[in-house]
């Protein structure tokens, strides 16, 4: 996310999220919309390990030491979600949705996106700071 050119890493790091988290709760959406329909299988999307791991890994754009007091972030515009398929076993009709699963993920995910919502207005506080300062 940039505000007229400008962003700071926490800002990408917690938009990306917002972004993931909303791609999740749609997918969780459309497995409680069908969890009456015969053979429907249920998919989560999931975006922790890829982001864990472009975090760490410097090959894949992920945190490097490059100075004792510089610890940059990733670039998370790389980092993509993956589909997978639900873990839960099928029912008679061949319907994967297990409803309360679907719903306690429901709410993890309000959770999470209050959070990086908390974490995005933060950010913004901070640049906007930025910017009036250097306006004095």
């Amino acid at each position: 996310m940039k505000i007229f050119g400008l962003t700071t890493n926490g800002l990408e790091l917690a938009s990306r999220s917002l972004d993931f988290v909303s791609a999740s709760a749609s997918q969780t959406a459309a497995n409680i919309a069908n969890s009456a329909t015969p053979g429907y299988k249920a998919q989560e999307v999931s975006f922790e390990g890829a982001m864990a791991e472009a975090l760490k890994t410097p090959a894949k754009g992920g945190m490097v030491r490059t100075h004792p007091g510089h610890l940059p972030v990733t670039d998370i515009l790389k980092v993509t979600p993956s589909m997978t398929a639900s873990g839960s076993s099928a029912r008679l009709d061949g319907n994967t949705v297990d409803l309360e699963r679907e719903i306690t993920r429901m709410a993890e995910m309000n959770i999470n996106y209050s959070t990086y919502a908390t974490i995005t207005n933060k950010q913004l506080g901070l640049l906007k700071s930025a910017i009036s300062l250097s306006a004095q």
